[in-house]
């Protein structure tokens, strides 16, 4: 096998966007272009190409080592926030260009979790501050965001255990609010 050409034919099917005939590349290189035809099934071009196309765009000025780090990091983790945790490690590597190895271990260091279950009256520990709710709806959204969490694809056991709590203080809150409706004798509403 001509690896020398094999390797040339392949960048130039790549640097082509794959807009290159196969027969201009064997023309090019002097080899058959049924050949060039079989390297391009053998070594999966047009998947290559495909990943070119979907990686993250490189900017003129690149951050070096640990700034890039910091930059992709802070990125993902706006990401996560934005969309509610309900993104997946994949997903979210690919849009902050990094590994899903890498997102996975930001999360589990930084406690994205924890972070994102802050804004919605879940606290670090995963207890509900009671005297914050004064409202169904209130009750309601923190009930969503749980379940959200729950609906996910994967959860670490760390986060399926903060969100039993989390259930088990939610209900505690709606029982705690039930009570004080019937003692005051209507619901408020919040509106």
């Amino acid at each position: 096998m001509k690896r020398k050409e094999k390797s040339q034919a392949e960048k130039m099917f790549l640097k082509a966007n794959g807009k290159i005939t196969l027969r201009a590349i064997a023309k090019e290189l002097k080899v058959h272009s049924m050949t060039v035809g079989r390297w391009k099934k053998e070594d999966k071009w047009a998947d290559k190409l495909k990943n070119m196309k979907e990686a993250p765009p490189k900017t003129a000025v690149r951050p070096r080592g640990s700034v890039r780090k910091k930059v992709a990091r802070n990125k993902a983790l706006e990401i996560y926030m934005t969309a509610g945790g309900n993104i997946t490690n994949k997903d979210l590597a690919k849009r902050a260009g990094v590994s899903a190895a890498t997102i996975s271990k930001w999360k589990e260091m930084d406690r994205w979790e924890q972070e994102l279950m802050k804004g919605t009256s879940v606290g670090q520990e995963g207890e509900v501050d009671i005297g914050e709710l004064v409202a169904p709806d209130q009750i309601v959204q923190i009930n969503r965001r749980i379940d959200n969490l729950l609906s996910r694809e994967y959860l670490t056991a760390s986060e399926v255990a903060d969100l039993a709590i989390a259930k088990s203080d939610l209900l505690e809150a709606i029982l705690t609010y039930m009570d004080i409706v019937r003692e005051v004798g209507e619901i408020e509403t919040g509106s």
